[in-house]
């Protein structure tokens, strides 16, 4: 008895030390990328375009790699180019062409798994599953780019990385500090409501002082404020609910660690993904009050 109490109190320091080991990480990752991510929505143009599809390149690899060695996983090839096209047409003004690229992914993908295993069934499903990365993750990256180009566009997208960084910060802090009751526990079992509501002030309020600031709070601005922080968490329970329903704890490819202590690219644009498509089409509807 003796011996596994001793082996539970070890167990028990080994988790307490890593998690102050974990979070160091974490900070120095923000600390080094964030300033990163400022500087490419500074520039604005093809340089913030090719830095937020380079991203989603391998945001959406990762997605497909969800299924790996699984029947339906999608094309890595075709989603991967389908996003890179969707983004550039975006930056291109001309994101009509988006649904085009998706529809000819998708038939390039059922042709070409059709030709490798002639199951029609199993070919279908993996073009599904193609379709669903690019819907995922390739739209909402034109929606971002989109973003940047409108009037006032800088002042939107630092709006969106507030209520995304926000919430995602300040939920972690909070759910780490004060815990105690799941916010969701089938779907992600870590995540907690004080946590959810801790993150939900935190992109609230930082979102509202950047629009007083930028002299943009308006009722409509206020709205985007007040309900991006929910979006932002919907968000990141989003993909949590898809890495369980593929079994994988996190999204990565193997070699390629862009955010240590973070997990993949999924797993940190998550809550960005729900943001971005929100804001964009909650911008387009209060345009005449944007400006």
């Amino acid at each position: 008895m003796a011996t596994l109490q001793g082996d539970a109190s070890n167990n028990s320091a080994r988790k307490e030390q890593k998690a102050p080991s974990n979070l160091t990480q974490r900070i120095m990752t923000v600390i080094i990328l964030g300033p990163l991510a400022l500087l490419l929505v500074v520039a604005g143009g093809w340089v913030f375009a090719v830095g937020v599809i380079a991203v989603a390149a391998v945001g959406v690899t990762e997605f497909y790699l969800l299924a790996q060695d699984r029947p339906a996983q999608g094309s890595t090839l075709f989603g991967v180019l389908a996003v890179i096209a969707i983004g550039s047409a975006y930056q291109l003004e001309v994101g009509h062409w988006a649904l085009p690229i998706l529809a000819l992914a998708v038939i390039l993908t059922l042709i070409v798994k059709m030709l490798s295993h002639r199951d029609l069934k199993r070919a279908a499903g993996q073009a599904l599953t193609t379709a669903t990365g690019i819907l995922y993750i390739g739209f909402p990256v034109g929606f971002l780019i989109s973003v940047r180009m409108m009037p006032d566009g800088f002042v939107w997208v630092l709006l969106i990385l507030a209520l995304t960084w926000g919430s995602d910060i300040f939920a972690y802090i909070g759910g780490r500090l004060f815990g105690r009751h799941p916010l969701a526990p089938t779907i992600s079992p870590k995540k907690t409501v004080e946590g959810a509501i801790v993150g939900y002030f935190g992109g609230a309020v930082p979102s509202l002082l950047l629009l007083q600031a930028a002299s943009q709070l308006n009722p409509a601005t206020l709205l985007i404020s007040l309900f991006g922080p929910i979006i932002a968490i919907l968000g990141d329970l989003l993909e949590s609910w898809i890495k369980r329903k593929f079994g994988v704890k996190d999204s990565h490819v193997h070699g390629l660690n862009i955010f240590p202590g973070h997990g993949g690219v999924l797993d940190r644009v998550d809550a960005l993904i729900a943001v971005t498509a929100f804001c964009y089409f909650a911008l387009l509807l209060a345009r005449p009050v944007t400006g």
